[in-house]
């Protein structure tokens, strides 16, 4: 009994903080090790090999002695690079936000747990894989040093020049300090996702107001939204027809005339855009990403106030909506439907409207971007023009079709006329990075990679920066 209660106090005490403290920042279970000669490790056998039997065969003690010194160095490299990755935790973090066209910063998180041994020269892998093609890249970062119980955050800057969904994982750390001789890895099988929104546009001066106008421009389906009528502008000398409620006291007091306060007037929009994702051949393809990144440039503008309700329908290889105000829970929802719309040649523009109306009715204004002309569509769907008919009477209905000269009066430049960046090689110190070669004893090494999620070919940015560093925790 005695001796049941101190075991269970040493355990307790001792050997599950110690326990604690190795543990990995990634699950024991879900974490796999590699350890393998590198080929000046295999030279090194090699040569140690033939110095023992040479020693051995010819009585030579030289020869002897330099096969215990290359077989320690060998032994020492295999224990060193073994505990270097046991003893890392390694955490990947996201960005809230990623655009097609635009480049994102992936952090990862490194956590030296050892209370003893410094870590050098860590290299961190990291699969990239589109879900939605047969694109595949690998994310590059590292750090050079560190230090007992110590966390570092480098980042590799990334840039993917399609929508949609992406898995990120296996993570792979690697090293191979201090001799290059055994080549250390640890794998994780932990991954994650990514949504990669639609590339952004550059919209033209006054699209609110040209978005709020009707077809014939007489009135505008913007409301003014509650009893505050918008931002506070100034003061000014008093009107007939002002509320009372906007008197400013204070300055009426100092003045001796009665002065107001005066608000900047704020547009509400209750808009339904309905994305008609029509692709009829291979070339048709671009407009239909043109109108689907309209879509997400209206929605990341119009979701930045909060008086303003949207609500997306997607017609494509299915037809889908959902509903998001101001809020960025709600914008999320939206571009991540947008992100995996696939393009079909048969969309179902009725059956997104049906399903849009459920969630808001009918009192909503509609706006359609599409590929097409509002007569090929009707062309095709005989039932669209009594479908439109209820916001074609109240004047809210508006069609825009991306691939007329119609885009020109929204967007200021298109994804059609930038120029896709050449690959290059971008680098603090000129001497760090060599194109062509690979330095894991390097600060830093950050790979920014572009993934093309409809064909195999990778195209491939590499960038280096120092890591950030964290007081030691």
């Amino acid at each position: 009994m005695l001796h049941s209660s101190i075991q269970s106090w040493i355990t307790r005490t001792l050997l599950e903080p110690i326990k604690e403290k190795c543990l990995p920042a990634t699950a024991q279970s879900d974490t796999k090790r590699k350890h393998r000669l590198t080929k000046l490790g295999f030279h090194f056998l090699f040569v140690g090999a033939f110095a023992m039997f040479g020693g051995a065969w010819r009585t030579s003690n030289l020869l002897l002695i330099l096969a215990a010194l290359i077989f320690g160095a060998l032994l020492m490299q295999w224990r060193w690079s073994r505990k270097s990755a046991e003893c890392v935790g390694i955490r990947r973090r996201f960005p809230r936000e990623a655009f097609a066209g635009e480049s994102f910063r992936l952090r990862y998180r490194f956590t030296n747990v050892s209370r003893l041994i410094a870590i050098w020269t860590l290299r961190v892998e990291d699969e990239i894989e589109s879900l939605s093609g047969s694109a595949k890249s690998v994310a590059i970062s590292g750090v050079g040093k560190l230090n007992p119980e110590q966390t570092q955050i480098t980042y590799c800057d990334c840039l993917f020049t399609k929508r949609g969904r992406y898995r990120f994982g296996p993570i792979a750390l690697m090293t191979t300090f201090p001799f290059s001789l055994f080549s250390s890895r640890q794998y994780s099988d932990e991954t994650d996702e990514l949504h990669v929104f639609p590339s952004l546009l550059q919209l033209r001066s006054r699209w609110e107001t040209r978005l709020a106008s009707r077809s014939g421009g007489e009135s505008t389906t913007a409301r003014q939204s509650g009893s505050v009528e918008g931002d506070f502008f100034g003061l000014r000398e008093w009107q007939t027809g002002d509320s009372r409620k906007w008197i400013h006291w204070r300055t009426t007091a100092r003045l001796g005339e009665p002065a107001v306060r005066q608000f900047e007037q704020q547009r509400r929009f209750d808009t339904c855009i309905l994305v008609d994702a029509f692709c009829g051949d291979q070339a048709a393809d671009d407009n239909v990403e043109l109108a689907i990144s309209l879509a997400a440039t209206f929605l990341t503008h119009l979701s930045s106030s909060p008086s303003n309700r949207m609500v997306l329908a997607c017609a494509g290889t299915e037809s889908s909506a959902v509903i998001g105000g101001g809020s960025t829970a709600g914008k999320r929802r939206m571009l991540e439907l947008l992100a995996e719309l696939k393009p079909s040649s048969q969309p179902d523009i009725t059956a997104a409207i049906a399903k849009s109306t459920q969630i808001v009715g009918r009192g909503q204004d509609l706006l359609v971007l599409s590929p097409r002309s509002l007569e090929e569509a009707s062309a095709e769907d005989h039932g669209l023009p009594g479908c439109f008919a209820p916001w074609m009477r109240t004047g809210s209905f508006r069609w825009i079709n991306v691939s007329s000269r119609e885009l020109d009066r929204w967007v200021a430049s298109s994804r059609q006329d930038s120029p896709k960046a050449a690959p290059q090689i971008v680098t603090d110190d000129p001497q760090q990075v060599r194109s062509g070669s690979e330095d894991t004893s390097a600060a830093t090494i950050a790979q920014k990679s572009g993934m093309t999620s409809q064909s195999q070919n990778e195209e491939l940015v590499t960038a280096t920066d120092h890591p950030r560093e964290r007081p030691d925790s």
